[in-house]
């Protein structure tokens, strides 16, 4: 099967965008609403790129953003986060990182360090370190601990966006578990996550 930006738009990948667009929307009014420190606004982006690869997986996570940002414009800076975080995951998923534990790990600890870093900089050089989340009275916190803007800004991502990879991937890997293999052997990316035994009963 033939991978990459011209083969993985498939038809059964065109249909999962908005599933996962609507899963990151879902779950960032949650977060937003109820002002919880963490976010789980990826596990559409983390669905779709595990089984349809990391150019569909950015697509996915970028509308996601633009989405949002209709409701609320500080989501839509934060798209370069989606982005890099269908990406990354995307090509994880191309290379097998996330059949065994090993591989997961690795991969979580990257696209932990990946998302806080990009989230990091939008948030001080577009939003001066504070966006109105629950997340300010971790940086808050920090700040009143004496480190600096960035250094709060950061740690605070680092802090935060462990626990949202955690519970993104997570989330969207046991949803990716239950998708029937009769749908996941038709995406590019699918073929890892079916079990031995219902690809031999297939």
């Amino acid at each position: 099967m033939k991978r990459g930006i011209r083969y993985d738009f498939g038809l059964q990948a065109l249909m999962l965008i908005p599933v996962g667009i609507s899963l990151n929307v879902v779950g960032y009014q949650l977060c937003t609403i109820l002002k919880f420190p963490v976010f789980i606004d990826q596990i559409g982006t983390y669905l779709v790129a595990m089984v349809a690869g990391p150019w569909v997986g950015l697509v996915t996570g970028f509308l996601g953003n633009v989405v949002n940002g209709m409701l609320n414009p500080v989501a839509i800076p934060y798209g370069i986060v989606s982005i890099s975080i269908g990406l990354f995951a995307g090509y994880f998923s191309r290379f097998n990182f996330f059949k065994n534990i090993f591989g997961i790990l690795i991969a979580c600890a990257v696209l932990t360090i990946v998302s806080a870093g990009s989230a990091a900089i939008v948030t001080v050089f577009m939003f001066g370190g504070i966006t109105g989340a629950g997340t300010d009275l971790v940086t808050a916190a920090f700040l009143a601990a004496g480190q600096q803007l960035w250094d709060s800004v950061f740690s605070t991502n680092i802090l935060t966006g462990t626990i949202n990879t955690i519970l993104n991937f997570f989330i969207s890997y046991l949803v990716v578990k239950r998708i029937p293999p009769r749908f996941l052997i038709k995406l590019n990316y699918g073929l890892p996550y079916i079990k031995k035994e219902a690809l031999k009963h297939g």
